[in-house]
C-alpha cells in the first residue's frame, strides 16, 4: 500500500516542485487547471459583473462557466482567440466549429473564428459543424466528459490526457446465499449435519490507475493493486470459528478503449473494449476450496466489450456489455468466464460536480478445477451503486477530484450443493465502499 501511494504523489507532485522553486506564478484554467501560456491561441477571458476576471485553456472550458454561472447575462465581457488571426474578439460575434479533426485544447473541441466564412472553409477542409455562440452553449455539459466508475464510457479522452488515481475500496459479504434466497450464517451453520460453514468475507485494498490519451480515437488504461481478504468459517457445527487471512499484489489490468464512431456534437459516442490481466497476483493452491481468497487468477484473462455514451442536456447516459475469457492456470484451476451488463446515469449541475446511479449485472460460468465444475462458485449478480465526484482543486496544470461509491448486491443467484449431509455454499449480501483521488491534465501533443 505505501509503495502505491509513494508512486501516486511522486506521479502527481514532482512536476511541480521545479516550478516552485523559481517561483514562477503560472495562470491556469479555471474549469480543467491546464496552464493558459501553454493553450495561450486558445485562451478565453470572461470578466463577471461584480469585476472578477476569469481565463481559460478554451472554448469548452469557457463556455462551460457561462453555463454554470447562469448565461451570458452574467458577464460583462467574454472573449475569445480567433483560430486564423489569434486576436482577440468578442464571444457572442464568434462562429464555431465543433467536432473537427483538430483538436487544440480540451473536448469537446469547439475553434473560435472571427467571421463565418472562415469557420466554414476550416470546416470544409477539417469537417465538424458550424455554431454561433448560443448554438455552441447547448452543446457543453457543465462537467464535459464524464468518468463512471464500475462501467467505463465510450467517450474517450483527448490525445495527450493523462490521468492517475488512487483508490482504497472495502467490501463486505455477510449472507450465506442458497441459489436466489439468504439465510444468516448463524442459522445456516444450526442445520442438521452442516458440520462447518462460512461466516464472513471482507476484503479491502489499495489501488493504482493510470489512463492516457494515446490517439483521438484510441486511449489506455492501467491499474494495479495490493489486497487483504479475510474469511471467517464456522466449524464443528458452530462451536469453533477460524479466520483465513491472504494479502499481496493483485493481477495487473490493462485496458484499450477504441472509439469507432462520435457526433461533431461529441454527445453520442459508440467504442470497442478490449482488456487482459496480467497473472501477478498470487495463486495459492493452500485456498483451492476457498476461490474468493485468491489473489490473482494465476492465468491471463481477456475481455472484450461495446461501449455506448450520449448525453441529453446535463445528464450522461452510459451502457456496457462484455464477456471475459479466463484460462486454465498452472494449478488445473479455471475461474468461471464473465459476461456483465451495465448501464449508468450521471448528473452534472455544474462542472465541478457529478452525481450517478450505476448498476450492472452479470452472469459467472462455474469454475472448474481438473477439469471438475466446482458446484459452490458461479451464478447470478446485479448491483447498483451510486457515486459522487467532486472537483475541489486546479493546480499543477490539471485539476484535483475526489470520488465516492458505495453499492450493494440487489440481486443474487448464487449456486451451492451437498455433498453428503453438508451444504455448501457461497457468500453474498453485504455492501461495498470505494474512496478514490484523481489528478488529470492534459500535455500538448505536436
Amino acid at each position: 500500500m505505501k509503495n502505491l501511494l509513494i508512486a501516486y504523489f511522486l506521479v502527481c507532485f514532482i512536476p511541480c516542485t521545479a516550478i516552485a522553486q523559481t517561483g514562477e506564478h503560472r495562470e491556469s484554467c479555471e474549469v480543467c487547471g491546464m496552464y493558459i501560456d501553454v493553450f495561450h491561441d486558445t485562451s478565453c477571458e470572461l470578466t463577471l459583473k461584480d469585476g472578477r476576471t476569469i481565463k481559460t485553456c478554451g472554448v469548452a472550458c469557457m463556455l462551460r462557466i457561462v453555463n454554470n454561472e447562469g448565461g451570458p447575462d452574467a458577464f460583462s465581457s467574454i472573449t475569445v482567440h480567433d483560430w486564423e488571426w489569434k486576436n482577440t474578439i468578442p464571444a457572442k460575434d464568434a462562429t464555431y466549429v465543433i467536432g473537427s479533426r483538430v483538436v487544440p485544447d480540451m473536448i469537446p473541441n469547439v475553434i473560435a473564428f472571427a467571421d463565418k466564412g472562415t469557420a466554414e472553409s476550416f470546416q470544409e477542409k477539417e469537417t465538424g459543424e458550424v455554431l454561433d455562440f448560443n448554438q455552441a452553449l447547448l452543446s457543453i455539459s457543465p462537467m464535459g466528459l464524464t468518468m463512471p466508475t464500475r462501467i467505463k464510457p465510450a467517450a474517450l479522452p483527448p490525445r495527450g490526457a493523462f490521468g492517475a488515481g488512487v483508490s482504497y475500496m472495502y467490501m463486505e459479504m455477510d449472507k450465506v446465499k442458497l441459489g436466489s434466497n439468504s439465510e444468516d450464517p448463524d442459522d445456516f451453520i444450526k442445520r442438521p449435519g452442516q458440520k462447518m460453514g462460512p461466516k464472513k468475507m471482507t476484503s479491502s485494498g489499495e489501488m493504482l490507475m493510470f489512463n492516457y490519451g494515446l490517439f483521438e480515437n484510441v486511449a489506455l488504461g492501467l491499474n494495479a493493486s495490493y489486497l487483504e481478504k479475510k474469511m471467517e468459517m464456522y466449524k464443528m457445527g458452530g462451536k469453533l470459528s477460524d479466520t483465513t487471512k491472504n494479502s499481496g499484489f493483485g493481477d495487473i489490468g490493462l485496458n484499450l478503449r477504441y472509439n469507432v464512431w462520435k457526433n461533431v456534437y461529441y454527445s453520442k459516442f459508440f467504442s470497442l473494449l478490449a482488456e487482459t490481466t496480467i497473472p501477478t497476483g498470487d495463486f495459492d493452491e493452500d485456498f483451492i476450496t476457498m476461490p474468493g481468497l485468491q489473489l490473482g487468477t494465476g492465468a491471463f484473462t481477456f475481455t472484450g466489450g461495446l461501449l455506448f455514451s450520449h448525453r441529453e442536456g446535463n445528464f450522461w447516459f452510459h451502457y456496457l456489455a462484455s464477456y471475459t475469457a479466463k484460462f486454465e492456470n498452472s494449478d488445473d484451476y479455471k475461474f468461471g468466464d464473465l459476461t456483465r451488463l451495465g448501464a449508468a446515469i450521471h448528473y452534472t449541475p455544474n462542472y465541478d460536480m457529478l452525481l450517478g446511479i450505476e448498476a450492472d449485472a452479470a452472469y459467472n460460468a462455474k469454475d472448474e478445477y481438473r477439469d471438475e465444475k466446482v458446484g459452490n462458485t458461479g451464478g447470478y449478480k446485479a448491483n447498483l451503486t451510486g457515486v459522487v465526484d467532486y472537483k475541489f482543486l486546479t493546480a499543477l496544470g490539471g485539476s484535483f477530484s475526489i470520488r465516492l461509491t458505495g453499492g450493494i448486491p440487489v440481486y443474487e443467484d448464487l449456486n451451492h450443493y451437498y455433498d453428503g449431509m453438508m451444504e455448501k455454499a457461497k457468500l453474498g449480501g453485504g455492501w461495498f465502499i470505494n474512496a478514490q483521488l484523481n489528478y488529470r491534465r492534459r500535455f500538448p501533443v505536436y
